[in-house]
């Protein structure tokens, strides 16, 4: 049994309007059919949106998450780099040695200038010594002119003497080479004579020393 909400009286059954006041019943419903039904819809909203969608992996087979763009440089490397190249100068490889004896980036490189140096030392004394004896043992011919005497090497020492000549470049060449490595940042060996272990032995006993 129904009662008109409006002026209260009893609804015949199954009436769509109140026969006093002329109401309609179903306009009583609505409003909380209405709310209910909104409830309704936000709930399943909310499960929908939790659940994951069918087809979908976060983590799918084969995927990786791409590498962060920005990557921060050495900090030794950048550092030290303006002056590791003196390395492989001569003898100016005591400055980075002495100056920057902390840097494991310098250590590399005077390891490496250091076997270059003690390379090309022992290259041009063996240099020296072996065209002096070509020249006792193949003597050049000698010139006079004008009470001035001129003296030319034989065709032996000419050979050896640019065979040697060629080492030289070879060993100029290996310098710009370690120059360009200190320089831009990387810890290349130096080609043939980069893996000579006794320099580098002798710098580790010196870099162990606090």
């Amino acid at each position: 049994m129904a009662f008109c909400q409006n002026c209260g009286q009893q609804l015949p059954e199954n009436a769509n309007a109140c026969p006093g006041c002329g109401t309609f019943v179903n306009a009583q419903a609505a409003p909380q059919q209405n709310q209910q039904n909104s409830q309704q819809n936000y709930q399943q909203n909310q499960q929908a949106y939790q659940q994951p969608q069918p087809g979908f992996q976060q983590n799918q087979p084969g995927y990786q998450q791409p590498l962060n763009p920005t990557v921060m440089p050495d900090q030794d490397v950048q550092s030290n780099r303006g002056i590791a190249w003196l390395s492989y100068v001569g003898l100016l490889f005591l400055i980075p040695m002495f100056a920057r004896k902390q840097s494991p980036y310098c250590q590399h490189h005077v390891k490496q200038g250091a076997t270059l140096c003690a390379v090309s030392l022992t290259y041009e004394i063996t240099k020296a010594i072996f065209l002096a004896i070509i020249n006792l043992l193949f003597p050049g011919e000698t010139y006079f002119f004008f009470y001035t005497t001129y003296r030319t090497h034989s065709t032996v020492y000419n050979i050896f003497n640019w065979l040697f000549i060629a080492g030289s470049i070879f060993l100029a060449v290996l310098a710009i080479i370690g120059i360009v490595n200190a320089a831009t940042g990387k810890k290349n060996e130096l080609p043939l004579i980069g893996k000579i272990p006794w320099i580098a032995k002798l710098l580790d006993n010196f870099y162990a020393k606090p």
